[in-house]
C-alpha cells in the first residue's frame, strides 16, 4: 500500500518540521528534555537506559518491552514494543522516559509516533510528576482505545473516565500524537492533537492537580490490566520552552 505508507510516514515528519520551524522563529529558545534513540539500540532487547536525551527504564515480564524492527506500513525506524501476553496474569508492561531535568512550571511539548495493530488492547500514555511522595504520580492519562466505546470505533479515552473520550485513530497504520501544555497558567490544560491518515480530533484537557503538572518529569508508554497484545512507539520527544 505505497500511498498509505507515504501518508503515514510523512505525518510525523510534517509535525516535527513545523515544530522545528516554530523553535527557529522563537530564537531556538527551547531545550530537549527527552528524545528516544531506538535506532541505535539493540534489536530484541529492552531500550538502552541512556537515550539520546534523558533515560529509559522498563517494567514488566521478561520480553514484554523490546526494541523491534519496522512494523508494517511504517517507516524504516526501529521502535519500542510494549506488550502483555495474558490479559489476566501478565504484569503491567511499560517504558518510562525520564526527562533529563525537572524544570517546574513552564511550557512543554510532546511528540510520538504510535502503531497499534488490530486486536490489541488499550495502549496508554501517562504524563507523570516526579519529586512527589510516595512515587511518581500521573497528571494526564491517555488510553488509545480500540473497539471502544463500541466495536469498530477507536477513540482516545481521557483519565480513565468512561464517557470522556475524543477523536479517532487507525489500527495497523502509523499516526502521530502531539501534546502541549503550559503549567504557568492559573488553570492549565493540555492540548492533545492527532495527526496522520485515518486520524481526527483534538481536545483541551484540564491538568489536575496543578501541583503535579508543575513537577513534570517523565512520560510512560504502557499497557496494563486487563489488556493483552502489543503496540509500538517511536520518535518520542519532549521539549521545554526556556
Amino acid at each position: 500500500m505505497p500511498g498509505t505508507v507515504s501518508a503515514t510516514a510523512s505525518a510525523y515528519r510534517r509535525v516535527l518540521a513545523c515544530w522545528t520551524l516554530g523553535m527557529l522563529l522563537a530564537g531556538c529558545n527551547t531545550e530537549t528534555l527527552f528524545q528516544s534513540s531506538f535506532n541505535t539500540n539493540a534489536l530484541d532487547a529492552p531500550p538502552a537506559p541512556n537515550q539520546a536525551v534523558g533515560t529509559a527504564s522498563v517494567a514488566g515480564d521478561p520480553g514484554s518491552v523490546l526494541v523491534v524492527a519496522t512494523p508494517p506500513n511504517a517507516t524504516s525506524d526501529q521502535w519500542v514494543q510494549i506488550g502483555r501476553l495474558s490479559a489476566r496474569t501478565s504484569a503491567v508492561a511499560s517504558m518510562e522516559g525520564n526527562l533529563s531535568a525537572v524544570r517546574g512550571p513552564g511550557k512543554y511539548s510532546f511528540l510520538a509516533a504510535l502503531y497499534i495493530p488490530s486486536g490489541t488492547g488499550f495502549a496508554s500514555l501517562d504524563f507523570q510528576a516526579v519529586n512527589v511522595a510516595p512515587e511518581p504520580q500521573s497528571f494526564l492519562h491517555l488510553d488509545f482505545a480500540s473497539n471502544y466505546p463500541s466495536p469498530g470505533t477507536n477513540v482516545v479515552r481521557v483519565n480513565d473516565e468512561y464517557n470522556n473520550y475524543f477523536g479517532a485513530f487507525p489500527n495497523d497504520h502509523v499516526f502521530t500524537v502531539a501534546v502541549s501544555f503550559d503549567t504557568t497558567a492559573a488553570s492549565p490544560t493540555a492540548h492533545v492533537q492527532l495527526f496522520g491518515t485515518g486520524t481526527s480530533g483534538s481536545a483541551d484537557i484540564p491538568l489536575i492537580p496543578i501541583a503535579f503538572a508543575q513537577q513534570f518529569g517523565a512520560v510512560q508508554v504502557w499497557m496494563g490490566f486487563p489488556w493483552a497484545g502489543a503496540f509500538d512507539a517511536t520518535d518520542i520527544l519532549v521539549t521545554h520552552d526556556k
